[in-house]
């Protein structure tokens, strides 16, 4: 109850920052307001707050969504949804309104993160948030490390579902999987169609999905996750580039007695070849946030995302 409350609240302040948005002389007189810390997106069944890096919350990105078939945050208060790694902790993140149904955030590089990051989003009728990251390492993040790629880390902490696990195709069949423990072997899951991956070296303080691929790898570059009658679907560009890793507990506490709240996350992973300095990267994934129907209506929801946003699939990325 308390955290539905805060995200009431939330709500409520970032429709009121947004009236006072819309209304007046904006753009003749923008130096009379403050910064904007938040913003309400919307298209049809979706809703979302996109916030920035201020004050106690270290976490930009999607601070709050739900649906008008389901009146819950699916992310964590305090937490965020699709919250970039190369936004986290960063103070100088800040929040840009485009129009109603999308804004920005974005951050310039500096001496202690030389990295440019540019994340749009976007609401789309009827139930989609499609997510635009891109990045520019200004100074060369590679050079010195032991390993020989760039990670572009995303972490999505899940609000109290029921079902924790992830849902994916492994070997034409469906799998359903999150680890027994945080950081355990097997955090981390590879695509099945890349031949290749990247070598974890040994190192003092390595991040917790390094040390061992889950056995069963995945077939195409998506995941979907359950919350009661509704279903997240997550779509990712870039097959080649893209991996999941989960915890059990990364989340945090559940409103569910005896349960927890998973993290979903992922990421891309740009190796040494294909890495320069000073060069644009840009990644995507579209958010479906739906009533659950079936597993062939999640894999309909992935077939529109790549051909209606022109997504690289596994077939045409070879």
């Amino acid at each position: 109850m308390h955290s539905r409350i805060v995200a009431l609240q939330v709500r409520v302040v970032c429709l009121a920052l947004a009236a006072i948005f819309v209304s007046g002389n904006w753009a003749a007189s923008q130096n009379e307001f403050p910064p904007f810390h938040c913003q309400l997106i919307q298209a049809e069944e979706i809703e979302a707050i996109i916030g920035d890096g201020s004050g106690h919350r270290t976490r930009p990105g999607i601070w709050a969504m739900s649906s008008t078939l389901h009146h819950f945050s699916i992310f964590k208060n305090m937490s965020s949804g699709m919250l970039y790694g190369d936004l986290r902790g960063k103070a100088n993140t800040v929040l840009e309104y485009v129009d109603d149904s999308t804004c920005v955030l974005k951050r310039e590089p500096t001496d202690s993160y030389p990295v440019r990051v540019r994340a749009q989003f976007q609401a789309v009728s009827p139930y989609y948030i499609d997510c635009e990251l891109t990045i520019n390492d200004v100074k060369d993040r590679i050079a010195g490390k032991p390993w020989d790629f760039r990670s572009v880390s995303v972490n999505c902490y899940a609000n109290s579902p029921e079902d924790i696990r992830i849902h994916y195709l492994s070997g034409g069949e469906w799998e359903r999987y999150i680890p027994q423990v945080h950081a355990a072997p097997g955090t981390a899951i590879a695509p099945s169609y890349v031949d290749q991956l990247e070598e974890w070296p040994d190192y003092d303080d390595p991040p917790f999905n390094w040390g061992e691929w889950y056995e069963k790898s995945f077939d195409e570059p998506f995941f979907y996750g359950r919350y009661q009658h509704m279903v997240l679907i997550l779509v990712f560009d870039k097959p080649n580039m893209i991996r999941f890793y989960d915890s059990p507990t990364g989340g945090g506490k559940s409103l569910l007695p005896g349960n927890t709240s998973p993290a979903w996350d992922f990421e891309w992973i740009i190796p040494r070849k294909d890495y320069q300095a000073g060069k644009d990267y840009t990644f995507r994934t579209r958010m479906i946030y739906k009533r659950f129907v079936s597993d062939e209506d999640v894999l309909l929801e992935v077939r529109k995302a790549q051909r209606e946003l022109g997504f690289e699939t596994v077939k045409s990325a070879k």
